[in-house]
């Protein structure tokens, strides 16, 4: 019984870095550099991670969209990201300023992503 918990928990362990390994490869995953780890800055890094990779499918995919992002509309998205967060959890005002900064640099962000899904489906 112990045996087969010890392997359970092996393989449980192994799916979990595999599964934040590909995260990773696939560019998903932001680094946004939060001092601490919250439930605030989760909530930021879950909903950035879900917009920047939506952004780059539109871009790769040649989405009439993607023409419609601008500063201004990635402004508005940040706002009401940063207030549907502060509804969830408690404000780190760091982190919240941290986030908007990393935000004025969404460009890169998206055509970081968006390179990384080309590269992934180009044939060897």
């Amino acid at each position: 019984m112990i045996e087969r918990l010890s392997v359970r928990a092996c393989c449980m362990v192994a799916s979990v870095l595999l599964g934040a390994t590909t995260l990773t490869a696939n560019g998903v995953c932001a680094d946004i550099g939060f001092a601490r780890n919250g439930p605030f800055e989760v909530c930021l890094n879950e909903t950035y991670n879900a917009w920047v990779r939506h952004q780059a499918e539109l871009l790769v995919t040649a989405d009439p969209r993607a023409k419609s992002l601008d500063d201004a509309a990635v402004a508005a998205w940040t706002a009401a990201t940063l207030d549907n967060c502060r509804k969830k959890a408690e404000v780190d005002p760091g982190s919240a300023e941290r986030f908007g900064r990393y935000m004025g640099r969404w460009r890169d962000h998206v055509f970081d992503v968006a390179d990384g899904i080309r590269r992934r489906s180009q044939s060897d």
